[in-house]
Parts: structure tokens; sequence; C-alpha cells
């Protein structure tokens, strides 16, 4: 009798079995589709290393002009908080933690906010931002109306630095607690809606908190794009365009101005050494004071202007006496690092002067008074390291090597008695030179 009934029990069973792990399996599919969100999707281009947004550049007139229509008739949605724009700008996985990148990403999507603001009136807290360091999308950013009110946790702050000094790009990087990231992986197409998902890393949360933004975006099949050429249908091409407008102001490159003094010639030192025309050592005198500008440009480029001015009695104020102005430019260049004019340094100079100095540091005779006095042109070559110390002061170390020329020199005696100059001799201190500094710099930036 057993033998009988074992069969009939074993296939229905083995069927109810099989219906349930369907069931299951239809279930965890409904609920894991159910969970992405629907957005609309707009992908904007730029130049590599430029944060100037050019309607004209890529596809972004075709992306402006969805984005136009679209947000024109859901602008009230938004204001309403039915639904929020997402901003996430993309950088490449191997730089996406250097600060110059992560401002860089920062400036591109404040330039695209500033232009929802301006074309569409959307109040920033509208607008979530988020960098994109999986290295999808290198150079290009992404807006999504999301189709779900702004989450409470959601990062809707773009802080960002203007100036390329990199202490400048690490405060406004600092504001932060936290540089918002998001890592992009693309599920696909289905059902003619492009599936991705935004995983947010935002250690200030727990990850039970956070929520991450699963999208599911129109497929905009309208246009195949390769890299920046577009194939556009050609009843499309005969519809006229609108002229496309550049958006964001024009790029232009930092511009520092600079303030310096060479502590040298301050602590009574003079800040060259003669060569070739006698004893050669380093030669004291009178306090003399000296300011210097420089114009720092183009990324690579500078202009410095100097003067010192003293006409001090020093030592002995009776019989010593020290006259010395000059005025120097000197064009410079900055190979390393382009746009920070930091470290290593190189550069011709000119200088002009004239000197005047009298007593023990022309002759230690103190019955006669001796003093030499000319003009002096040097001109030769430079170079120097600037080091930064933060806020904009630096010092900076450098050599010059050039040949001074001495015109209209004359030695005198100087009668005290008669209060006048007897000429005895021309002299000539005609030779190379070397000068040195070691300057106290204050920096910033003018554009």
């Amino acid at each position: 009798m057993y033998r009988i009934k074992i069969p009939y029990c074993q296939i229905p069973l083995k069927r109810i079995f099989l219906l349930l792990v369907y069931c299951l399996l239809k279930t965890g599919m409904t609920a894991q589709t159910t969970t992405y969100h629907k957005a609309e999707s707009f992908l904007f281009s730029f130049r590599e290393n430029s944060d100037m947004f050019l309607a004209d550049y890529g596809d972004n007139a075709y992306q402006l002009e969805r984005m136009g229509r679209l947000l024109d008739a859901s602008r009230n949605r938004l204001l309403k908080g039915n639904s929020h724009l997402l901003i996430v700008s993309h950088v490449d996985a191997y730089g996406g933690e250097e600060e110059s990148v992560i401002n860089e990403a920062f400036l591109r999507a404040n330039r695209i906010r500033a232009y929802l603001k301006v074309r569409f009136d959307i109040p920033h807290e509208c607008v979530a931002f988020y960098i994109d360091r999986s290295g999808s999308y290198r150079d290009r950013v992404h807006v999504y109306e999301v189709y779900k009110p702004l989450p409470w946790f959601a990062n809707t702050s773009i802080h960002y630095s203007e100036s390329r000094y990199p202490v400048a790009i690490k405060a406004a990087i600092d504001r932060y607690g936290v540089v918002p990231y998001v890592d992009l992986y693309r599920r696909g197409e289905k059902g003619g809606y492009d599936r991705e998902v935004y995983r947010i890393d935002d250690p200030l949360f727990d990850r039970t908190e956070l929520e991450d933004y699963r999208l599911a975006s129109v497929a905009d099949t309208l246009r195949v794009k390769t890299e920046h050429k577009i194939i556009v249908p050609e009843e499309t091409r005969a519809t006229p365009v609108e002229q496309p407008v550049v958006v964001g102001k024009a790029e232009r490159k930092a511009a520092y101005l600079a303030i310096k003094t060479n502590l040298f010639p301050w602590c009574t030192v003079v800040p060259s050494v003669r060569l070739g025309t006698g004893e050669t050592k380093i030669e004291t005198g009178s306090f003399m004071p000296n300011l210097a500008l420089e114009y720092f440009f183009a990324d690579r480029w500078s202009i410095a202007v100097s003067g010192m001015y003293s006409d001090f009695s020093y030592k002995n104020k009776v019989r010593d006496h020290w006259s010395v102005s000059s005025f120097s430019i000197e064009p410079r260049v900055w190979p390393l690092r382009p746009g920070e004019f930091v470290w290593l340094n190189t550069g011709l100079f000119g200088e002009y002067g004239d000197f005047d100095i009298r007593g023990s540091a022309i002759d230690p005779d103190k019955d006669i008074l001796y003093g030499r006095t000319g003009r002096f042109r040097t001109a030769g070559a430079s170079v120097g390291c600037l080091i930064p110390f933060g806020k904009g002061f630096c010092m900076e170390a450098g050599v010059r090597a050039g040949y001074r020329s001495v015109s209209e020199g004359k030695k005198y005696r100087y009668d005290k008695m008669d209060d006048k100059n007897y000429l005895e001799t021309r002299f000539s201190s005609t030779g190379f030179m070397i000068g040195l500094n070691v300057s106290l710099v204050y920096r910033f930036q003018i554009r």
C-alpha cells in the first residue's frame, strides 16, 4: 500500500516548491526595479583643464535646448519641492582627490548652477551637488531632474576658489567637512531607460541614514555622438536654431602681485660682491631701505621692479656718509607648477643707480676725508627659489651674476674746513659681480 502512495506525493511537492521559488524571485525583481527613480538627464561637456561653460562646445547647445523645454514646464514642480535637480561633476579616477582637480569640478558645477539661477530662477536650495570619481564621463557634468523631493542629507553647497593659488583652493575645500563624493555604477538600459546608481560616500553620515541615487532616465536616441561630433537627423537640421551663447565668463588666467624687500640691505650688508677689482669681500655700510613689486601672469611669467635708497651717516657720524640709490627691472620665468609661481625661477635683470660714499669705507686715514661718487649700470642673469608659507607670505632666496660698469667715477678729497670737494683721480670699479638676496614676500591675487 505504501509503495503505491509515495509516487503521487512526490510530484505535487516538487511543483509547489518550484512555484514558491518562482514567486520569490519575481517579487525580488519587482522590488529591485521599483527602487529606481525616474529622472531626466542632461550631459554637458567642458574643455580639458578649463572651467568655462561654452554653449557651442560639443553637444551643449542641444542639451541646453532640451533642458530649457523641460525646466520651463517643470519649474513650478521644482519650487514646490516635488522634484529636485542633481548636478554631478565627473573627474578622472586617478586625479580625483587632487585639490586642483576638485576645485575645477566645483567651478564647473557652479557655472551650470549659476546658469540655472539666471535662466530659470531656480534657487540653490533645489539643487544637490556631488563629485563622481569613478572615471566615467571625464570632463563632463551631468544635470538630472529627479522626480522625488530633495533628500534631507543631500549636499547643496558648492565651495570653490576662482584663484589658482594652492592656499586659496585649500581654504575653499576645507569649508566642507569632507568632499561630497559619489561613485557611479551603470546598470545598462532596460525598457527604454538608462539605469545608473550613484553611491554616496559621506563619512559624516551613517550608511543606514543614506539612500543612494538610483536613477532611471529616458534613453536619448535622437543623437549619436562620437566624442564631440554630433550627427543630427535631416529634419532637425532644417529647423532654425537660436545662435548659441557663451555661458559664464571668459576664461582668464589668474594674476598676482607681490610686495617684497631684501633683508640684507636693511642689515647694512651691501647686496653685491665685486669680483676682479681687488679684494673680494662682503661690504657693509649704512642701512639701505628697499622695496620691490612683482607682477605674475600667464601661468609662468613675472616681471619685478625694485628700488633702493640710502642717504645716511653711519659709524662715525662726522666723517662717514653713505648715499646709494638704484633701480632695477627683472623679467623671470617659473618652469615648475604652472599657475602657482613657487620654487624655482630664473630670469634676466638690468640695474641703474648712483652712489656717493665718504669716510672709512674709502680710506681709513682719519686726517683726510676721501670719498667716491659715480653712476653704475649692471646687466646679468638670476636664479632663485620662492618658498610659500601660507596666507600669501613667502620667503625668497636668489643669486644674481652679471657685469657692472661704473661711469663718471671720481675719487675726491673732502675738506671739512672749506666745505669743498677736491677732485684727485678718476677710478673704475667695472667688473663682474654677484648679487645676493633673501627677501620677505607678501603675494596676493589681483584678478
